[in-house]
């Protein structure tokens, strides 16, 4: 008798339902049990139910997880790689043969053993270790959990090969071996147990003869077997910096292979943390892009070992390759394992100490008063409430180009301070590409550039922090470079922010006096170390023991002269004081004291000045304010 169309049983092939031998079929997916008429139906048909009978037993006894191919299997399953039979209908391939490990995406993989707490952990590894010879078998974070033992390997020749041995051998109670593998790594527990015995384990590695540290493998070290130490974890690495900083100060010589390492953005000042750092081994990791490096950049690396990893595959030639690498470390002498030819130098005899820096170039010494003259007034304008004054400073054909960018690894982030009121006027030519955009971004004529400068934020210049070059001075023209550090006034900050400037300019002759006809002005954030230095008052030096101290009295002052010079007018008076003050760190009532005492000779008044403090001969209450 025939069955009714969609009952139970045996259900339309279209409407989802339950096939029989649900809980038999062990093929999943679309796979169906089919019975079709032809020879030998009978014995057919007995010896699946032979089989599924048998298989089902084993289920029961297993408790096994069927889900081939999800979540829950660990192995994904091909059919297509069975053979053809009769009737070209491909055969059914064995599930426990198809079985393939994924590949994890951190080459970490978790194996699990179902009912492994019955055995010994000893007996296990040397059960397993058997198996998969010649591999080697280095389990970490051992553990149980319930009554499965899971452990984790961190390779995939390794995974599968563990993977291959699911249900193939009999264990002493009777029951087969059951191995679940899957992509996945252990959580970080870094417990101050667990940093002592990192700091054990680095201490064994660590050579005291060569100050050489060998972290290769370190999670696969014997004492950190039952954690998860892994380097390429950034807390792990971290911790592991801190553990060399303040036991292992000035080593020379680190090894990081084979621990899948690939970024190292997560690390901080690491050329001033670790200065002795000669010697550098990172074969075997995963660095995709040499950029990468540039954490370590600043250390004196003269050998470095980079094989092994997906960068090393990106150049077409070996000359390119060790281009690359000694543009960031160009101290470099030795690159996996060769030896580079020395870099290009000067055939100096002698070695010679470089000249002391200046923070002022002069080409030409007669272009000196003219520069000072030129700065001191446009500075003052320029730090004063109105701007409108600086139309007499620029030329009435004038043009005037303006950038800003973040520092090089102080971008943008809440600890920083944003530049986002100079970014729509940012006219650099790397990110402004269309033609009209750059032509509408710069200021051509005065009125133009200083209603552009009159719109900035107010502002208060360090002079004490100016870099001044003039490099060309002819009669026709002066070109001029200036560079130092402002604070913004009036933003709303709670701490005005502290920038860096940097602004080329040209300067032509314009009837009795000078203008800019050309300047390029560049606004960036301070560095750290610019802003601790900066705004900084002078500080008098004490007087040596048995010496009586600074005169305090204006009459025993030798810049206190009261002769005032009819030719300089009030206006031009104030601005001096305004700009001494700035320079000296005086007060007012004293920088109009030291200018009365020198005719009101701007340039020597500051020369006295800069001579008296050397001597500790400024009164103290001269910098009260």
């Amino acid at each position: 008798m025939m069955p009714k169309p969609h009952s139970q049983k045996f259900p339309n092939r279209n409407n989802g339902g339950d096939r029989e031998f649900h809980g038999d079929d062990f093929r999943g997916g679309n796979r169906r049990v089919s019975f079709k008429p032809g020879r030998n139906r009978s014995d057919h048909t007995h010896r699946i139910k032979d089989y599924t009978k048998a298989l089902r037993l084993h289920l029961e006894e297993e408790d096994i997880d069927m889900n081939i191919g999800g979540a829950g299997g660990g192995f994904v399953k091909n059919y297509r790689k069975g053979k053809r039979g009769r009737g070209g209908r491909q055969s059914s391939p064995n599930p426990i043969e198809m079985r393939r490990c994924l590949v994890g995406p951190t080459g970490w993989y978790r194996v699990t053993i179902p009912y492994g707490d019955k055995y010994e952990k000893s007996f296990i590894l040397k059960f397993l270790l058997e198996k998969i010879q010649p591999l080697p078998l280095c389990p970490v974070a051992w553990q149980t959990a319930g009554s499965s033992v899971i452990f984790y390997v961190d390779e995939y020749k390794v995974a599968d090969k563990l993977l291959s041995l699911d249900r193939k051998f009999q264990l002493p109670s009777g029951f087969k071996l059951v191995i679940r593998v899957h992509p996945g790594t252990p959580n970080v527990d870094l417990t101050p147990e667990v940093k002592e015995k990192m700091k054990v384990a680095m201490a064994r590695r660590y050579n005291a003869t060569t100050k050489a540290l060998d972290l290769t493998k370190f999670h696969a070290d014997p004492d950190l077997q039952d954690h998860f130490c892994a380097i390429f974890k950034p807390v792990v690495f971290i911790t592991v910096l801190e553990i060399i900083e303040a036991n292992i100060p000035f080593l020379e010589a680190i090894c990081l292979n084979d621990n899948k390492l690939g970024v190292f953005g997560f690390l901080k000042k690491v050329s001033k943390r670790f200065p002795h750092i000669k010697i550098l081994h990172l074969s075997n990791n995963k660095i995709r892009d040499i950029m990468q490096l540039d954490t370590f950049i600043g250390l004196p690396i003269v050998d470095l070992f980079l094989d092994g990893n997906p960068l090393c595959d990106k150049y077409k030639d070996q000359n390119s390759y060790i281009s690359e690498v000694r543009r960031k470390f160009p101290k470099c002498m030795k690159l996996d394992g060769i030896d580079l030819p020395p870099p290009i130098g000067f055939d100096i005899a002698q070695e010679t100490n470089l000249p002391d820096p200046q923070q002022t170039f002069l080409c030409n010494t007669e272009g000196e008063a003219i520069v000072k003259q030129f700065l001191e007034q446009y500075f003052l304008i320029y730090d004063s409430k109105n701007r409108q004054p600086l139309l007499a400073a620029y030329h009435e054909n004038a043009m005037f180009s303006f950038t800003t960018a973040y520092p090089y690894g102080l971008g943008k982030d809440k600890n920083v301070s944003w530049l986002n009121w100079y970014q729509t006027e940012n006219r650099n030519v790397f990110k402004v590409v269309d033609i009209d955009r750059r032509c509408k971004l710069l200021k051509q004529g005065q009125l133009s550039i200083v209603s552009f400068l009159q719109d900035m934020p107010d502002t208060k210049h360090d002079i004490q922090s100016f870099t001044v070059d003039l490099t060309l001075f002819t009669p026709q023209m002066l070109c001029l470079s200036i560079s130092g550090i402002f604070k913004e006034l009036n933003t709303g900050h709670k701490i005005p922010p502290t920038r860096f400037f940097f602004r080329t300019i040209v300067i032509v002759p314009a009837g009795s006096g000078f203008c800019i006809a050309n300047e390029e002005y560049h606004i960036t954030n301070a560095t750290p170390d610019q802003a601790k230095e900066a705004f900084k008052t002078p500080s008098l030096p004490q007087p040596a023991s048995g010496t009586a101290a600074p005169p305090s009295t204006p009459e025993a002052s030798p810049v206190i002269h009261a002769v005032a010079s009819p030719i300089v007018d009030n206006g031009a008076r104030q601005e001096m004081v305004n700009q001494l003050a700035l320079k000296t760190g005086m007060n007012l009532e004293w920088s109009i004291k030291c200018l009365d005492g020198n005719e009101w000779d701007y340039n020597r008044a500051c020369a006295i000045f800069q001579n008296l403090f050397s001597q500790g001969k400024v009164p103290p209450e001269a910098f009260i304010k």
